[in-house]
């Protein structure tokens, strides 16, 4: 991330950042506002669809 508000990619996996609700969109529709924690969610769910 270069920006504080940047949109979060790991792999195949993307969360955007919504000013709306002030944190990350999850794929499973949850708000995320803590970066260093989507982030570590976004590993575990790319690894989760890798795995399949």
């Amino acid at each position: 991330m270069k920006h504080h508000r940047d949109f979060i990619t790991v792999g195949k996996v993307k969360c955007m950042y919504s000013v709306l609700h002030r944190g990350w969109l999850m794929p499973s529709g949850e708000v995320v506002r803590n970066p260093l924690k989507a982030q570590r969610l976004a590993e575990e769910l790319d690894t989760k669809r890798g795995a399949r």
